[in-house]
C-alpha cells in the first residue's frame, strides 16, 4: 500500500555525524537508559491525563448546558435578553424568515438590531414517554446527540473558518441553536446558481473558498485536542459570509478523535457522493475521510458541477470522481475544468487544483495528503503569496 509522500520528503538531508557519540562512558549507560524510560513514561502519562481531563471537562460543560432551562450564550456578541422572544413557541415563525429544513430541524433567519442571526429549531416528538415508539426514541436520541456535538465543538472552540454557535435555548418542546446569519448562503447553492445561470464566480474567489475550508480542517485535525472529524463535509455545510469567507458548519455528526487512535468505527453517517469509500465499506473513518470529502468539494469548484449534476448521469462512469480521474489522466484534461474559468491566466493553477482533487479522492486513504499539506499547497498557489 503506497503512502502519500510530500515533495519535501525527497530533499536530500546531510548525513548525521555520530563519531563524537560513538564512545559514550559505559558506566553512565544504564542510568541514561533508565532516565530515558522515566522521561518518555512521564510524557505519555501526562499526555493521557491531559486528554482525559479535556474530554471530562468538555462533557461536564455540555451536561451543564443541556440541563439549564434558560439561555446559554457562548460569545459576547449576543445577550440573553435579545433571545427572549424564543420563550413563546409561535414567535419564531412570525418574526423569522424560513430558510430551509434539514434532517435535524428547521432554520429561520431573524434580524436583530445589530446583526442577523440564523436559528435552528430542533423539535422533540409531541408524545409522552409511554407513547414513544422505538423509532421515535432513536430519532430523539439522534437529535440530542447532535445538539451535544454542536455545543462540544463550535460552542466551545473558535476559528474564523468554523461557524460558531452563539447560543443554545432549550424549551419544553424543542431546542434552539443560534448562529450568525451568513448572507451569501451555502456553497452548494452558489455552485448550482453558477452552473445553471448567468451568475459568475471567478477562480480567485473559488480558490479562496477552498483555502478557507482547508484551514478549518487543519485546525480541526491538528491544532486542538481531541481532534475533530467532521464526517459530513459537503458544499451544503459550507456557508459564505459577506466577504465570501468559507465557514464550515453542521457539526452534529462530528466525532472527537483521541490522540491514541488512528481510526475509529461507527455507523455510517454522511452524504452519498462525498463519503469516503473506506467509511462506507468498513465503517472505519479518520482525518483522511474528511480529506476525501474536501477533494470532492475542490473538484466541484474546479469543474463548476456538483456530484448530483445530470451531466454525470450521462457519462460512462456515472460518477463525478471517477469521471474526473479519467479526464485528468486523458490527453485532454482541460475538459474537466469549468469553461468559464479558462482564458484568465490561471490555467496552471487550475490544472494543479484538478490534480490535487484527484489525489485527495484517492481510494486509498494513505495516498491522500494531510489537511496540513493541503492547506500548504493551496496557499502556495494563492495569488499575492498566499495567506497567513
Amino acid at each position: 500500500m503506497r503512502r502519500y509522500q510530500h515533495p519535501t520528503r525527497y530533499i536530500a538531508q546531510p548525513p548525521l555525524q555520530l563519531t563524537a557519540l560513538a564512545q559514550p562512558l559505559k558506566h553512565h549507560h544504564k542510568r541514561m537508559k533508565i532516565d530515558g524510560w522515566i522521561f518518555w513514561v512521564g510524557i505519555l502519562v501526562g499526555g493521557l491525563a491531559g486528554l482525559s481531563f479535556s474530554i471530562f471537562l468538555g462533557s461536564i460543560m455540555v451536561r451543564i448546558v443541556m440541563e439549564r432551562k434558560g439561555v446559554t450564550t457562548f460569545t459576547r456578541l449576543i445577550h440573553p435578553p435579545e433571545l427572549a422572544f424564543l420563550k413563546k413557541e409561535d414567535n419564531l415563525a412570525s418574526l423569522g424568515h424560513f430558510i430551509g429544513k434539514g434532517g435535524c430541524g428547521e432554520v429561520y433567519r431573524v434580524e436583530l438590531p445589530e446583526r442577523g442571526i440564523a436559528i435552528k429549531r430542533i423539535a422533540e416528538p409531541h408524545k409522552t414517554t409511554r407513547e414513544l415508539t422505538e423509532e421515535d426514541s432513536k430519532l430523539l436520541d439522534k437529535k440530542m446527540r447532535q445538539i451535544k456535538q454542536e455545543i462540544k465543538t463550535v460552542g466551545l472552540i473558535r476559528h474564523r473558518n468554523l461557524l460558531p454557535l452563539l447560543a443554545h435555548v432549550p424549551q419544553a418542546k424543542c431546542h434552539y441553536l443560534v448562529y450568525e446569519y451568513m448572507r451569501n448562503g451555502s456553497l452548494e447553492d452558489l455552485i448550482y446558481r453558477v452552473s445553471k445561470g448567468p451568475e459568475k464566480l471567478c477562480w480567485l474567489s473559488r480558490h479562496r473558498i477552498a483555502l478557507g475550508i482547508a484551514e478549518g480542517l487543519k485546525y480541526m485535525h491538528t491544532d486542538i485536542t481531541p481532534r475533530i472529524i467532521h464526517r459530513d463535509l459537503k458544499p451544503a455545510n459550507i456557508l459564505l459570509d459577506d466577504d465570501m469567507e468559507a465557514k464550515i458548519t453542521d457539526f452534529g455528526l462530528s466525532k472527537a478523535f483521541p490522540e491514541i487512535n488512528t481510526h475509529l468505527m461507527s455507523n455510517v453517517a454522511g452524504t452519498v457522493g462525498y463519503m469516503a469509500p473506506e467509511y462506507h465499506e468498513t465503517l472505519m473513518f479518520s482525518e483522511k475521510s474528511d480529506i476525501y470529502s474536501f477533494g470532492v468539494i475542490l473538484a466541484a469548484l474546479v469543474m463548476g458541477k456538483l456530484p448530483k449534476d445530470d451531466f454525470f448521469q450521462h457519462t460512462e462512469e456515472m460518477n463525478m470522481v471517477k469521471w474526473m480521474r479519467n479526464a485528468a489522466a486523458s490527453s485532454d484534461p482541460w475538459r474537466a475544468i469549468d469553461p468559464n474559468l479558462m482564458g484568465n491566466g490561471h490555467e496552471n493553477v487550475l490544472f494543479f487544483a484538478l490534480k490535487l482533487a484527484c489525489t485527495c479522492t484517492s481510494d486509498e486513504p494513505n495516498e491522500r495528503p494531510s489537511s496540513t499539506d493541503v492547506r500548504t499547497m493551496l496557499a502556495s498557489h494563492f495569488p499575492h503569496s498566499g495567506r497567513r
